[in-house]
């Protein structure tokens, strides 16, 4: 998807925000190892990224309001994870949604998740992304191929030179 076609996803999904069944994004600063962490606010979890500059080394986050999500107080970071780690950095077990990214190592070649769980939602009908990376488009939203309802990550793989490429597992959310 190019930047042009999340830009004007963004921009539609924001001009609903008046309805309070529409969903609203925010785009956060690009994180690096040389800068802070990226979490979104309280009930917002990461709906997409876009990489920039060598092997992904500045990742921007977009941030989803899920209406009505109520979180718990067991928030927690993942270990770091790189393309050198066999398993990917996973917020579970149990209701956990990233909220946010952490990088650390030359070209952000480690990441963390910010996982913030949730007590009063389920995740239904699961999928991987494809991967992205600054070679491609560069841009990944969650909501690509998504019908019905919100779209939020559980856990990061990444392959590549300094974990170049980034994919999430994915699942729609319900009220259970």
């Amino acid at each position: 998807m190019t930047r042009y076609r999340i830009l004007l996803l963004s921009l539609l999904l924001l001009m609903g925000a008046n309805d309070p069944g529409s969903a609203q994004t925010e785009v956060l600063a690009p994180i690096s190892e040389e800068t802070p962490p990226a979490v979104c606010k309280s009930g917002w979890f990461v709906s997409g990224i876009r990489c920039t500059g060598r092997y992904c080394d500045n990742i921007e986050i977009s941030c989803a309001k899920i209406p009505g999500a109520t979180m718990g107080a067991d928030y927690r970071w993942t270990r770091w994870v790189s393309e050198e780690s066999s398993s990917p950095a996973w917020c579970g077990p149990g209701p956990y949604l990233i909220a946010g990214l952490a990088c650390g190592g030359r070209y952000c070649d480690n990441v963390s998740l910010f996982c913030v769980p949730v007590v009063n939602l389920s995740t239904v009908r699961c999928w991987t992304t494809r991967a992205v990376s600054e070679e491609g488009s560069g841009s990944l939203s969650f909501l690509e191929g998504s019908q019905a309802g919100p779209v939020v990550a559980t856990q990061l793989s990444c392959s590549g030179g300094y974990c170049d490429n980034l994919s999430f597992h994915v699942c729609q959310i319900r009220s259970p």
